[in-house]
């Protein structure tokens, strides 16, 4: 009796996972099948998933005029650009937390935590401030020191560093290493998990991102993505509404990133469980 309960159990949960996984995917499997179809079968009424014939014409509307290739070449090197930045300063921040005692880190804890409460659009106005002060406004160089820093990035590190065993760090002082020594050949290894968790998350947290760069990004030909693809709806877009090119632009700009989270989703869940920390 007790084997059948934990069975259906099982069975239930399976389901579950499925049933969320279905709601979770359809978006996108609406978004592919709607790249492919005529203007008047996506506003058909009932909605059919798969189109009569498959309409490829409307990725090459897309991508006719080379833009996006552009719009998706400035996301993705500032991105990577960003995002070792802010992997490097944020886990040195996060180590000097855990690991190094000196005057008014108290004070400092309590600045970082109200910091990571605070709304990101409300350090918007000082940012633009200074990057207008720096005479960095439309470039990116502007919009990247602007986002070289994250709390969460910071948290994310201090909570993995604080779960790594002191005997292994004090093991590694009694032999003479110091702090740059124990943070690079003994804390960041331990922590892969956690920098390519981050390191992922903050690519498509930069790669996705709008409304920061549409405040100091003025030059079409310095465009994100998310910027390119807002063309698309304003009254003098290339493409007006047409939803099957839209989509089509859609599909395009996220396939890197789903090709990324599949090959790392496994160092994600990793990541987030902090498996690679040592605790005992």
């Amino acid at each position: 009796m007790r084997r059948k309960q934990v069975k259906w159990k099982h069975i239930w949960i399976h389901v579950c996972l499925a049933a969320a996984g279905i709601i979770v995917a359809f978006p996108f499997l609406w978004m592919l099948t709607n790249s492919i179809k005529t203007k008047d079968e996506i506003w058909q009424m009932p909605p059919k998933l798969m189109p009569k014939a498959a309409q490829w014409v409307n990725y090459q509307d897309a991508l006719a005029d080379g833009m996006f290739y552009k719009y998706m070449w400035n996301s993705s090197y500032t991105a990577v650009i960003t995002t070792a930045i802010v992997l490097v300063n944020s886990a040195l921040f996060a180590y000097a937390l855990v690991n190094i005692k000196f005057y008014g880190k108290k004070i400092l804890v309590i600045i970082i935590t109200l910091t990571y409460i605070m709304p990101v659009a409300a350090t918007y106005i000082p940012s633009y401030i200074i990057v207008s002060k720096l005479g960095l406004m439309n470039t990116h160089l502007g919009y990247i020191l602007s986002s070289s820093v994250s709390i969460f990035n910071i948290f994310f590190f201090w909570t993995t560093f604080s779960q790594i065993n002191d005997s292994i760090l004090d093991a590694a002082r009694v032999d003479g290493a110091g702090h740059w020594t124990i943070f690079t050949r003994i804390v960041s290894p331990m922590s892969v998990s956690s920098y390519v968790t981050l390191g992922i998350l903050s690519f498509i947290g930069n790669y996705n991102n709008y409304l920061w760069p549409s405040l100091i990004i003025k030059d079409k030909e310095k465009y994100f993505v998310s910027m390119g693809l807002r063309t698309f709806f304003s009254s003098d877009g290339a493409y007006g509404m047409q939803w099957g090119a839209i989509m089509a632009a859609c599909c395009v700009i996220i396939f890197p990133l789903l090709i990324l989270f599949f090959f790392g989703q496994k160092w994600i869940i990793k990541g987030i469980t902090n498996d690679a920390a040592v605790k005992e």
